[in-house]
């Protein structure tokens, strides 16, 4: 699952909530969960800025960033998963 922008996160941290929830407790995994959330508040006030000043550019390392700490979670989240 990828973000193209802030807006986007609504549907990806539903899904993943649920994805969290149907493995029981794990802290690491909402430790991650939570730290993503922060990169995303980054990215929104980061794109305020770039609508400002006309340079959408600005949010593209911040959401390369975002997208793959994402990634990196699905992932774990599958291996979790598995061992089950």
């Amino acid at each position: 699952m990828k973000i193209q922008s802030s807006l986007d996160w609504f549907d990806v941290s539903k899904n993943l909530t649920n994805q969290l929830e149907s493995i029981g407790y794990n802290p690491d995994l909402k430790k991650m969960y939570k730290n993503i959330e922060g990169m995303i508040e980054g990215l929104s006030k980061l794109e305020v800025d770039a609508r400002r000043t006309h340079k959408p550019e600005l949010t593209k390392p911040n959401l390369d960033k975002i997208n793959s700490a994402i990634d990196h979670l699905e992932k774990l989240i599958l291996m979790a998963k598995l061992m089950i």
